[in-house]
């Protein structure tokens, strides 16, 4: 049943599209009032016949089989004035109206504020690795999707919950996902806004002009350089964030007579030390995109090349003894001083430099073909303390801080005590920061090159994970004089990912021993096992080499889909399917001397062959209010990042490794009135049989240990709302609001695996069933008040959320640790409240913003924005957090959770002049 129900979908599609009417034809273009750029992605409705389309990448719109009569044409968009036009059909023939012009009334320049927002993804090592706000915040139509991705990135809020991967970013029609991950690195754009700030979301699991769609929408970043209204734009903006002074500009001839477009812009990001201690910030980019149209734009050619390179020192989380002791909820333990200077141990470099290829052929007023490949590098690297035979050298480690002195060490003095606890109290950088001067001179002593022949005791390395990637596809899109649509593609990719690990800095020492320092101190006098490269046993590194881990990941896929839509007057429906087969391959460059003979060269390739089918309907009361109900099943491959037990070190997978597999219901009432518009949706989305993985420190077995969890569910249901009054032409209020419950299903089966391979898929229940999925809000809500006139825009909102769960530790929920805890034992009950998972405090935040757009002559203009955001300066607001892998059964609170905070006043100032 699973290989035939695409097929009858597919020629349910091609039998249904052979029936042909005759009506009437209205044609049009939307374009921006003050640019005149062509606006993608607006939704147009025609009360009267009650229709419903979206404009395309010129901003053209088309209507087919109308009834004649009066008609009134609306558009209602999240971020511009309400349009409505009233026009007569006459009984045959075509019509095409003139420019219809939409007013922006964004108050900010949104895209600009995000730019500096992180998106606070916690990685498998539980650090929070930076990635600037997804493009949909800003493309996206909806309000509540608009506001929601604005107004709550602060809190690290994720729409319905879902992982990033499940939102699929676009550029010039290509898919810019990379297939490691599954993520688009949205940092590759950063200081390019006024070059990605054209294109159209596919909400949800609808289906789109390049895409079958996905359950966390679909972005396409439209950077043809014909979409650019001709003329230059320089940007200037000061923050009080990751960096404090950005600058951008950007220049477009727009299409000449000759049917030639160039773009460009060139963009920096600077900050020496950022608003939170021991973070910076450097960053250039660029942008070149050039565009030929032939035949009167029925054929184009674009080539676009971009990149971003940056260094940034990131911020680390720590444990809320730390915060108290200091005052300050945005410590960060990742810094300290060395020779008076400060020093970030967490650094990160990335550049991801990508051209894209894409032809467009307009076939005819509703036939396009559009193909197009991307070719990208993506390089990212983070640097980290490493020691070997030498005390942990980070400020918050465990036995540092007072807690330890004070509860769990008796039989310290108590003058050591208190000289701790003195100090942290003080905050004496010694203690609390990195000391860089103290690991120098440790791996300068000369007892200590005596004894080690010169090997560093303190190191810094710099693990890699790069990308490189390949993708081509094509879509055909025929809207057939019937009111049907058909949409196909076709795609290819392929992908070898590079993971390694390279000297950064030995800190004064001449090398370092290519050794596990954990497979050596368990397995002492074992000369093989603890060799990292087998090939190369005892191998001294110098600043540079690779060393510890070197593998490669190669990915390739192919898939098709096809879906197909049709209007009626009452309604509308949509069906389709996609197939798809993906394979990977681990080959690694190193014989690990755990693992001889599952660590060095081609490891076993495995396949997944997969399928999407999916299918809704929209029924329409009258033109102004609509019932829509969407369903889909999915089934996806496993993720090469999760699919390998331990890929640093071993090519074995996670035992029974199969697709994972989703099914998504969403019933929607979408209502839009000359005062009132907004939407009422419930949904409930089912995953089953994925894959999560957790790295931690096991303290009984004194090494790393990777925690991979299979056959997991997870159920995400809820209500959101949106709504918005235009009480008149100048005053706006917004009410939106979700409430979900995102939460574990079963109880998946838990495999260990340590790096010393001590542990070796160690199965056993982990309970999670009715743990709550962490990392975002499932709860929120806004109230906003803007203000519209003479081009100066205000706002004022109120912006709460709750329900934010801290990501709860595998290990402490092992079937072995709870037989291991007796019930009668006093810690019993302690154990029993750390294992329930930590809610964060419901938080209220409060922000403003003010705008003003001033016209020059020659169509010149100036543009001032003001933002602030959290303006009561509340700075005790919990985002999110993890607890610790490491667990003591005799003190069961030892190892406490680690934090993130949200920053206080936030304030973003930007000034544009466009000429």
């Amino acid at each position: 049943m699973q290989r035939i129900l695409p097929i009858i979908i597919l020629l349910t599609c091609f039998c249904l599209s052979s029936f042909a009417q005759d009506g009437i034809q209205l044609s049009g273009r939307v374009i921006h009032e003050r640019t005149k750029v062509p606006l993608v992605g607006i939704t147009i409705f025609l009360e009267q016949n009650k229709m419903t389309t979206s404009t395309n990448e010129e901003g053209e719109f088309v209507f087919v089989n109308l009834k004649p009569g009066n008609e009134k044409l609306t558009i209602q968009s999240a971020g511009f004035r309400s349009f409505e036009l009233n026009l007569e059909l006459l009984d045959s023939g075509f019509r095409t109206l003139d420019d219809i012009e939409l007013l922006a009334e964004n108050q900010v320049d949104v895209q600009t504020v995000l730019g500096v927002i992180d998106d606070g993804i916690i990685s498998s090592e539980g650090d929070m690795s930076t990635q600037d706000i997804q493009a949909s915040v800003i493309l996206s139509n909806d309000l509540y999707l608009n506001k929601v991705g604005f107004k709550l990135s602060p809190y690290r809020f994720r729409v319905r919950g879902y992982d990033n991967f499940y939102e699929h970013t676009y550029i010039n029609g290509v898919l810019a996902n990379d297939q490691y991950r599954r993520v688009f690195n949205y940092a590759s754009i950063g200081a390019l806004n006024d070059l990605t700030r054209n294109g159209d979301v596919v909400n949800y699991n609808q289906v789109g002009t390049y895409t079958l769609g996905t359950i966390g929408g679909s972005e396409n970043i439209n950077m043809r350089a014909s979409s650019y209204a001709k003329g230059g734009k320089l940007t200037l903006s000061y923050t009080n964030r990751n960096y404090y002074a950005r600058s951008m500009f950007s220049y477009s001839t727009g299409l000449n007579e000759r049917g030639w477009a160039f773009t460009g812009a060139v963009g920096g990001r600077y900050s020496d030390k950022g608003a939170i201690p021991g973070t910076s910030y450097k960053n250039l980019s660029y942008a070149l995109s050039a565009e030929k149209q032939w035949q009167d734009g029925y054929h184009s050619l674009s080539l676009l090349t971009f990149g971003s390179p940056v260094v940034r020192g990131q911020q680390g989380s720590s444990f809320q003894e730390p915060y108290d002791y200091l005052g300050n909820n945005l410590y960060n333990p990742n810094w300290g001083y060395q020779n008076g200077k400060l020093r970030n141990s967490r650094t990160v470099e990335a550049y991801d430099p990508t051209a894209v290829i894409s032809h467009r052929w307009k076939i005819d007023e509703k036939t396009s073909l559009t193909s197009g490949g991307m070719f990208h590098y993506g390089r990212y690297s983070n640097s980290a303390l490493n020691w070997y035979n030498a005390m942990d050298p980070r400020p918050d480690y465990y036995r540092y801080l007072p807690s330890n002195f004070l509860t769990f060490s008796s039989n310290v003095e108590d003058r050591t005590k208190d000289l701790y606890t003195n100090a942290w109290k003080q905050n004496i950088p010694t203690v609390t920061q990195l000391n860089w001067d103290e690991m120098y001179r440790q791996n300068m002593n000369p007892e200590n090159i005596r004894n080690t022949g010169g090997a560093a005791l303190f190191m810094l390395e710099r693990r890699h994970s790069d990308v490189l990637e390949g993708t081509m596809s094509a879509t055909f899109n025929k809207l057939y004089d019937n009111n049907f649509n058909l949409t196909a593609g076709v795609e290819a990719r392929s992908s070898r990912s590079y993971q390694y690990k390279t000297v950064d800095d030995l800190m004064g020492s001449s090398h370092v021993l290519d050794l596990d320092k954990f497979a050596e101190r368990e397995n002492p006098g074992n000369e093989s096992i603890k060799q990292n490269d087998l090939k190369y046993p005892n191998r001294k590194v110098y600043e540079g080499d690779i060393f510890g881990y070197d593998f490669d990941i190669d990915i390739e896929s192919v898939n098709a889909w096809i879906a197909n839509s049709y209007q009626t007057r009452n309604l509308d429906i949509y069906y389709g399917t996609k197939i798809g087969y993906t394979d990977f391959q681990r080959k690694g460059n190193m014989m690990n001397g755990r693992f001889p003979d599952h660590s060095y060269g081609k490891g076993p390739k495995y396949g997944f062959v997969d399928f999407t089918v999916k299918a809704g309907a929209t029924y329409k009361f009258d033109g102004r209010h609509f019932l829509s109900a969407n369903m889909a099943y999915i089934t996806e491959p496993p993720l090469p990042d999760r699919a390998y037990v331990m890929s640093r070190v071993t090519d074995r997978v996670v035992k029974g490794l199969s697709s994972g597999k989703v099914f998504h219901s969403d019933l929607n009432y979408v209502f839009s009135m000359p005062k009132l518009a907004g939407r009422i949706s419930v949904f409930q989305t089912n995953f089953y049989d994925q894959l999560e993985r957790m790295n931690y420190y096991h303290d009984s077995q004194r090494t790393f240990v990777f925690h991979n969890l299979s056959g997991v569910d997870r159920r995400h249901r809820g209500v959101e709302a949106s709504l918005t009054y235009s009480l008149d032409q100048n005053w706006n209020f917004d009410f939106i609001g979700s409430f979900g419950e995102y939460y574990y299903s079963n109880n998946p089966m838990g495999t260990m695996n340590s790096e010393n391979g001590l542990l070796v898929n160690v199965e056993e229940t982990v309970y999670m069933k009715n743990l709550h999925v962490s990392g975002t809000p499932q709860a929120a809500g806004i109230v906003a008040a803007r203000y519209f006139y003479d081009y100066w825009f205000f706002e004022l909102s109120g912006n709460l959320v709750g329900r934010n769960y801290m990501s709860p530790a595998a290990l402490r929920r092992t079937a072995s640790v709870y037989s291991t805890v007796n019930p009668f034992l006093e810690n019993y009950n302690s154990y029993q409240q750390l294992t329930e998972q930590e809610r964060l405090a419901t938080s209220l935040t409060v922000d403003a913003s003010v705008g003003k757009l001033i016209y020059l002559k020659d169509r010149k203009s100036l543009n001032f924005n003001l933002s602030v955001m959290n303006l009561l300066n509340n700075r005790g607001i919990g985002t999110g957090g993890f607890e610790q892998g490491r667990l003591d059964l005799t003190y069961p609170d030892r190892f406490s959770s680690r934090y993130f905070y949200m920053q206080g006043l936030n304030i973003f100032f930007n000034t544009s002049y466009r000429f």
